[in-house]
C-alpha cells in the first residue's frame, strides 16, 4: 500500500510526521473524534530520503501488514472479550459482564503496546519511498509501487 502525503514536521531524531488527506470514507465517520476541518491521518516514520518540512513525500506499507494491523485492531478484542464471556458463563451475568469488560480494557492495553513495538521494528514500521516533485511523479509512484 502507498500513500502520499506532505512533511508536516521533523523532529530532532529525524522522524518526520507526514499528513494525509483521509479517503471520502472518512467523511462522515468521525471515529477519530477530529473535527470536519481536520481531515487528515498523521503518521510518523524514520525521515530516510532526507525529506523537508513541505515536502510530498510517498509512504509505502505491506499490504499483508495492512491486513495483520486490521485484524489486530478491529477482530482480536472482538474474539478476546468473546472467549471471556465463554470462560465466564457460568458465573453471575454481573460478574460476567466486568470481566468480559476487563479483558476488553486489557486487549486495548496490549494493542497499545504492540503499537509501539511495531513503530520502531524497521520491519512492520511504514516506510518513505520517494520525495514527490510533480504530479506526475505521483502518477508513476502509484503505479510502481500501488
Amino acid at each position: 500500500m502507498v500513500e502520499i502525503g506532505e512533511v508536516h514536521k521533523i523532529d530532532s531524531a529525524n522522524r518526520a510526521t507526514v499528513r494525509f488527506p483521509r479517503k471520502t470514507a472518512c467523511e462522515n465517520c468521525r471515529m477519530c473524534f477530529k473535527p470536519k476541518d481536520e481531515m487528515y491521518a498523521e503518521l510518523v516514520v524514520k525521515n530516510t530520503l532526507q525529506a523537508k518540512v513541505g515536502d510530498k513525500v510517498s509512504v509505502k506499507m505491506g499490504s499483508q501488514m495492512v491486513l495483520v494491523s486490521s485484524f489486530i485492531v478491529y477482530l482480536a478484542p472482538v474474539i478476546v472479550v468473546a472467549i471471556a464471556l465463554f470462560l465466564t458463563r457460568s458465573l453471575d451475568e454481573l460478574v460476567s459482564f466486568a470481566i468480559s469488560i476487563g479483558a476488553l480494557v486489557a486487549s486495548y492495553i496490549a494493542i497499545s503496546i504492540l503499537d509501539n513495538w511495531i513503530k520502531y521494528n524497521s520491519k512492520f514500521a511504514p516506510q518513505m519511498a520517494q520525495i514527490i516533485q510533480e504530479d506526475k511523479d505521483v502518477k508513476e509512484c502509484i503505479e510502481n509501487n500501488g
